[in-house]
């Protein structure tokens, strides 16, 4: 219990889960568990009880990253990388905007941007290799980036369809968001979308490790080849499908 209110700058050396471990498969499995149950229901529901599920996983986001606060401030623990500038942290503004608004720009960033960012997040964690499993930020980590999975997959099963073209809505604000990310970084030393280093646990950090600072040429590399995969195969499937039915 001494570790359980640590974060992963404050916790002893040694105590990590591990990734790809049974904690860190069972945590998958759960939030795809959670995933799949929530899809099933949207998908049966009305109107209303689709928007009560958006809003009731808006909430739930919100208040799971305001246990990151909580959490740092009143135990003395909070630093400059705790602002909320990482994109899945900005993620949870833009799934409560959402709720509230029900914008189709704000949902194509939650597919296009959070979705594939939080689901990476949950496959190459960088907290497992530090925080041991019963710690309330690793549970947080794990909690937060799941509903982030799990909202836009909400979303598309409430009927809500993706479009390419609404995609440059969501590059121009990201654009605006890294040339923050990266005067804050330069200003107080931080990490922010990763610009400084590819971070422990996550596959930058091993493309970092052979290509030094070029690593950062991988990111429109990826996103390329994740928008590839979430835009064009579905409307080549979709094709094949309407000329099978034909």
């Amino acid at each position: 219990m001494d570790d359980f209110l640590k974060t992963k700058d404050t916790i002893g050396p040694g105590q990590g889960m591990g990734s790809f471990t049974a904690a860190h498969l069972a945590w998958l499995v759960a939030i795809a568990t959670v995933a799949f149950l929530v899809i099933r229901y949207c998908r049966k529901a009305d109107r209303k009880g689709r928007r009560r599920v958006m809003v009731t996983l808006a909430c739930l986001t919100a208040l799971d990253e305001l246990v990151k606060y909580l959490i740092t401030i009143p135990t003395g623990q909070w630093n400059w990388e705790y602002l909320p500038l990482h994109l899945c942290s900005i993620s949870v503004f833009a799934v409560c905007l959402h709720a509230i608004t029900e914008s189709d720009e704000v949902g194509e960033f939650l597919y296009a941007l959070s979705l594939p960012s939080a689901i990476m997040a949950l496959v190459f964690p960088n907290w497992t290799n530090l925080l041991p499993a019963w710690n309330a930020m690793c549970i947080h980590s794990f909690t937060i980036h799941g509903l982030l999975v799990v909202y836009p997959l909400a979303l598309l099963a409430c009927g809500w369809r993706p479009s390419f073209k609404r995609l440059a809505y969501s590059i121009i604000p990201i654009i605006v968001m890294l040339i923050v990310a990266l005067v804050v970084n330069t200003t107080l030393g931080t990490n922010f979308f990763f610009l400084s280093s590819g971070d422990n646990g996550n596959p930058l950090s091993f493309i970092e490790g052979y290509i030094g600072q070029w690593y950062l040429l991988c990111w429109p590399l990826i996103f390329a080849i994740i928008w590839a995969l979430m835009y064009l195969l579905p409307r080549r499937l979709s094709g094949q499908q309407r000329a099978f039915l034909r």
